[in-house]
């Protein structure tokens, strides 16, 4: 169930309640939670503390800016397709999402492999753009806006690296019960893989009790002053990982990562 939120004074110059944009997003987010069956009006009254008349008001609103459409069946609520607009162009700052794009594409043409673009949101990795050649491999997102705590895979070691000491430590202090809970992952672990990177110029990933027939390379994609926007990762069976394949992926997601340098016009920097 969605936490309850708390209750809070109207706005004087308004009438409205300052809560009320966090209550629609809380509407989407039940929505989201319910998939492809879509939200019923009962599905909105169990998960937030609002009234009826209130939630179909949220609901009209929402869905009247596209938000949110009707489902196929009767009464209930889907995310609307306005959210994918806004979706492309929050995965897309500085354009590199579109840089990116069709340079994963090539990598996974010729290589064969799952390429990934991942970006630092908070206490996650969020994969941005995912694109699979002929041995398509499972990972840790299914999809294009899948997330997982940063310090599980191999790009949040690219992301994390490049953080200031302070943020690092930060991050990982709050996601280490569940770094070691779910994935099997220990902060000595992430340090490690950390430190690794900084000397051969690649993450490799820490081993979780996850995917365990699956590994991946990453690289950094960092700005003018050498903090991270992105990172560029692959996916493959370890069967696959020969030192020959290997050496053939990171000297593509190398080469590739520098031409969508020179491609931006300085506007991103690589060291």
């Amino acid at each position: 169930m969605t936490p309850r939120p708390t209750t809070t004074g109207q706005s004087p110059a308004t009438g409205q309640s300052p809560s009320t944009l966090m209550h629609a997003m809380q509407v989407l987010q039940v929505t989201a939670a319910c998939g492809y069956r879509g939200a019923s009006i009962e599905d909105y009254l169990d998960a937030l503390e609002l009234s009826r008349p209130t939630i179909y008001r949220l609901l009209k609103g929402l869905k009247d800016q596209g938000f949110l459409r009707a489902a196929p069946i009767r009464g209930r609520y889907l995310l609307g397709y306005e959210l994918l607009v806004l979706g492309s162009q929050a995965g897309n700052g500085a354009g590199l999402r579109d840089l990116t794009r069709p340079r994963l594409l090539s990598l996974a043409q010729r290589l064969g492999d799952s390429f990934y673009l991942f970006a630092a949101d908070g206490l996650n990795a969020v994969c941005l753009e995912v694109q699979n050649g002929e041995y398509p491999v499972g990972s840790f997102v299914r999809a294009t806006g899948g997330r997982v705590p940063l310090g599980v895979g191999q790009a949040s070691i690219a992301l994390l690296a490049y953080l200031g000491d302070e943020e690092r430590a930060s991050i990982l202090k709050r996601n280490a019960e569940r770094l070691q809970h779910e994935y099997h992952i220990s902060l000595e672990d992430i340090a490690i893989e950390i430190d690794h990177l900084r000397s051969v110029g690649y993450a490799r990933g820490v081993e979780g009790s996850h995917l365990p027939e699956y590994t991946g390379l990453a690289i950094p994609i960092l700005d003018h002053g050498g903090h991270p926007l992105g990172a560029m990762s692959c996916s493959m069976l370890k069967s696959r990982m020969t030192e020959t394949h290997k050496q053939s992926v990171l000297q593509g997601m190398h080469e590739e990562v520098r031409e969508l340098v020179q491609q931006a016009h300085g506007l991103l920097y690589i060291e």
